[in-house]
């Protein structure tokens, strides 16, 4: 299995004093599990793909799935090699946004020099104009939090700008059947993907190649924390990797075995 180390540039800092506006997003692994290395998996490729077709096509396309599966993790991942200037975020700390803080933020994102507009349609209309000005990427995480009016402004906003941005909704099951229970919404989606956990074989594959812990570790407990535990989720996963890694020093072991990982998953 081919590895690659996850590496971007530092994330740009407005010219005003403050804390930046725009997000880190650089791949984080869970936890900040040190000497993990991203993995060439189906599912990387898939996002990679999807993401790299939706923008060349300049079009919206929902990246959906459970929890901890490597969503966001895949998507940022891939977005590293566009041009970060490009790339416009709509991350919140709050939950729930509603389309003003959408306005706000690509308002922001875009370091429009003018003043920002007063009314929503004084507003729209400035990015109606703006947008097409450069080839953007709206990337939407969380977007299991965006209130339907987000995902229509965002559909109109797509529909009246010539050329278009890409839009990227990443989120869990709730953003996908939002977007699927709007026919407006749905007939204008390209890519619909799926993320799924991981199989056994596709565990057996990649997790020794993700930690340098696991590498030779015998598949029958690679199985073991998977049914017990992991359940082919790389954020579980890489929870009880730092659990393992804990036990062998707690323990005196020298690599992982069958008392290491006890010790491990009585702690998850």
């Amino acid at each position: 299995m081919t590895t690659t180390a996850a590496t971007s540039a530092a994330p740009s800092q407005p010219p005003e004093s403050g804390p930046p506006r725009r997000p880190d997003l650089r791949p984080q692994f869970f936890l900040g599990l040190e000497d993990s290395s991203l993995v060439a998996t189906d599912t990387l490729l898939q996002i990679k793909d999807t993401v790299v077709d939706t923008v060349e096509s300049r079009a919206m396309s929902v990246i959906y799935g459970d929890a901890g599966l490597g969503k966001s993790f895949g998507t940022r991942a891939t977005i590293q090699e566009m041009n970060p200037d490009l790339i416009l975020p709509l991350d919140f700390a709050r939950s729930r946004p509603g389309p003003k803080d959408l306005r706000e933020e690509l308002f922001h994102q875009m370091n429009l020099s003018c003043k920002m507009p007063g009314t929503p349609t004084a507003f729209d209309k400035l990015l109606r104009e703006t947008l097409p000005r450069r080839p953007y990427v709206i990337v939407c995480d969380e977007a299991q939090q965006y209130r339907r009016e987000n995902f229509e402004f965002l559909r109109k906003l797509w529909d009246n700008c010539d050329p278009k941005p890409a839009i990227l909704f990443v989120g869990g099951r709730e953003a996908y059947e939002t977007l699927q229970s709007d026919p407006a919404l749905a007939s204008r989606i390209y890519i619909r993907l799926e993320i799924l956990a991981m199989t056994e074989d596709e565990v057996l594959r990649t997790m020794p190649d993700s930690h340098p812990v696991w590498r030779g570790a015998d598949e029958a407990l690679l199985k073991r924390v998977d049914t017990q535990y992991a359940l082919g989720s790389f954020r579980e996963w890489a929870k009880v990797t730092k659990h393992v890694i804990k036990g062998m020093e707690h323990l005196g072991a020298d690599k992982v075995d069958d008392r290491v990982v006890d010790w491990a998953l009585k702690r998850c």
